[in-house]
């Protein structure tokens, strides 16, 4: 494994007590690239206890330390259910042989107790078991230095055996491109776990996984988008059954003519040999890319959206399949609705004449003269190439030919939104929030400050890493005051959004004279033609300004990427600590950021 071989790896005996200080002191991270949402029952958590208690050994937990302003963190590689398992026994979510934990036992969870987080249940296991079970050691291991490519193989190779991990799971393990970047995505925006960051604490874990009986977590499985429709089974949503489906729907959108939907050719698209023909990595990629991931993570979820409001609560699976039962599903059916709107709403620009309209068109849609193939086997792509023209034709009649509209209003990206807001950004050195382009005074007046410190921003948060992709948000603010302010001043009603309230920017640009496109226009023109950022960072920037519309509101995103080496702005020297922009000397700057470029592996 030629990529860690620059990599420095340690392998030393913790226990854990002293794993649980990590957790507790917020030090350890899970990258959602890698680790599933937490999956093990209760039933499982207690197994692996009674391993503890009987003294057996634990297979190792897989770290990878990384550095941030001087302060270690390490990402979970691998482990992510053990530790879970470990944490959440003692934090006594559940007992062993009708034991609780004792809180009393190590200075961490005694801290917690103290402080209310946590409930000391009874009956309690006596402190001798509680201490030995908090001194139990397991070995792990910790790669230190390691560029993600690195920690991509590694992950690739320990779960490539499969191990209670279903087909998409596998397919899904440390795969890396454009394909895969969408797919984890639009899945998790859909199913309401969507995180700007890639890395989460691993205490907001439970809240972005999947309650099960005895475990409740932050998302009830009834509530899914998948399972109130009737589209997937609950225990396929728990197994990523959405995210194989995600993977079909994408690559119906992207790849023409549209492909076949089954195992092999899933495989085939995430660079898995397999012994057929079927759409290459590289061309669905290509194609993804074309298009765009934040576009078309934009474009999937509308669909989403438009069916829930279509549906007003009413399972879609239902509505048009008149079945008795739903326990498998209606999966091909509405990949073939899904299909027919992404052509009708984004290959042919047409919008639905009304809710009702696309509501009453989908009534017992597949009862009449259309049918589907079911079972397990692939869906070829003759088959698709023969319905799902007839799915759009009977579709088009809800839906009319749109009159040319502005590009920037053509879109409702809620769900987009909302996943670009849920988890905990606040402090996220990669995120900022703008309220928008003009000062509250009274008169309003443009914010002339604004362009400079968005341009310094941008740079300190390429200079994070080589890997670094940040996110500037304008139209957003966390303040009551500032959201009453612009209603007073533009006439406009905040939306909130995970305690974030939607302002908008619309008002404020007309105020300032201009409408959507030429505002769009006049700042990547801006962007363009600034003389203090490189010409490569700025071409980056100006493509990345995009606005966003979010229930009749139009922010505004950018994404700032690295270009793989330290940047300034005008000579000068930016550096992102906290949600915060700092100037550094050039000799502080350099003692920072050097290592955090110097230390990834080619």
């Amino acid at each position: 494994m030629a990529h860690m071989q620059n990599a420095q790896l340690s392998v030393q005996p913790m226990n854990l007590g002293t794993l649980y200080n990590l957790f507790h002191d917020n030090k350890l991270r899970v990258n959602r690239r890698y680790q599933r949402k937490l999956v093990w029952t209760v039933e499982e958590k207690t197994k692996l206890i009674d391993s503890v208690v009987n003294k057996l050994p634990i297979p190792l937990i897989l770290l990878a330390q990384r550095n941030v302003d001087g302060v270690d963190s390490y990402e979970l590689i691998d482990g992510l259910q053990r530790l879970d398992s470990f944490f959440s026994f003692m934090e006594n979510q559940f007992a062993f042989n009708g034991s609780y934990f004792d809180l009393n036992t190590i200075g961490d969870t005694k801290n917690r107790l103290d402080a209310g987080e946590v409930q000391q249940l009874e009956p309690k296991m006596s402190r001798s078991s509680s201490l030995a079970i908090s001194n139990y050691q397991i070995p792990v291991s910790i790669y230190r230095e390691a560029s993600t490519s690195s920690i991509d193989e590694v992950f690739r190779r320990i779960n490539s055996g499969g191990r209670g991990l279903s087909l998409h799971e596998i397919r899904q393990a440390g795969a890396t491109g454009s394909l895969a970047d969408i797919v984890r995505k639009v899945s998790a925006s859909i199913r309401g776990d969507g995180t700007f960051s890639e890395s989460v604490l691993m205490k907001d874990m439970a809240k972005l996984s999947i309650s099960r009986k005895e475990l409740q977590y932050g998302l009830a499985i009834e509530n899914v988008f998948w399972v109130r429709h009737d589209i997937i089974a609950p225990e396929d949503v728990r197994a990523s059954g959405d995210e194989q489906l995600v993977l079909d729907l994408v690559l119906d959108a992207v790849i023409r003519p549209w492909p076949t939907s089954g195992w092999q050719n899933r495989d085939i698209a995430y660079g898995l040999p397999r012994k057929i023909q079927s759409a290459s990595a590289e061309t669905a990629n290509i194609a993804v890319e074309k298009i765009g991931i934040d576009i078309l993570h934009q474009r999937l979820t509308e669909i989403v959206r438009l069916i829930d409001e279509v549906m007003r609560g009413k399972s879609l699976g239902q509505h048009m399949v008149r079945l008795e039962t739903y326990e498998k599903g209606t999966q091909r059916q509405f990949q073939a609705i899904f299909t027919a709107l992404y052509e009708l709403m984004f290959e042919q620009d047409m919008l639905p004449r009304s809710h009702e309209a696309v509501f009453d068109i989908l009534n017992g849609f597949w009862n009449r003269k259309l049918s589907i193939p079911t079972g397990g086997s692939a869906w070829g792509k003759d088959t698709k190439a023969q319905l799902y023209p007839k799915v759009r034709k009977e579709l088009r009649k809800a839906f009319y030919q749109q009159r040319p509209r502005r590009s920037a209003e053509a879109l409702n990206s809620r769900l987009y939104i909302e996943s670009l807001l849920n988890g905990s950004i606040s402090e996220e050195p990669l995120v900022e929030l703008k309220q928008g382009f003009c000062v509250f005074s009274d008169p309003p007046k443009e914010n002339t400050k604004l362009f400079e410190e968005i341009l310094q921003t941008a740079v300190a948060m390429a200079n994070q890493g080589a890997d670094s992709e940040g996110l500037i948000l304008i139209g957003v603010c966390d303040k009551p005051s500032a959201a009453a302010r612009a209603r007073d001043l533009f006439g406009v009603e905040s939306l909130e959004i995970f305690g974030h309230l939607i302002l908008g920017t619309k008002e404020q640009i007309e105020f300032l004279g201009f409408d959507t496109d030429g505002w769009w226009r006049k700042w990547k023109d801006q962007i363009l033609a600034s003389t203090k950022i490189s010409r490569p960072f700025a071409n980056e920037l100006a493509s990345s300004f995009k606005p966003i519309v979010c229930d009749g509101r139009i922010l505004w995103e950018l994404r700032p990427k690295s270009l793989g080496k330290p940047i300034t702005y005008d000579g000068r020297f930016f550096i992102r600590s906290g949600p915060s922009t700092h100037e550094f000397s050039a000799d502080e700057f350099l003692e920072i950021v050097t290592p955090r470029f110097s230390k990834l592996v080619p």
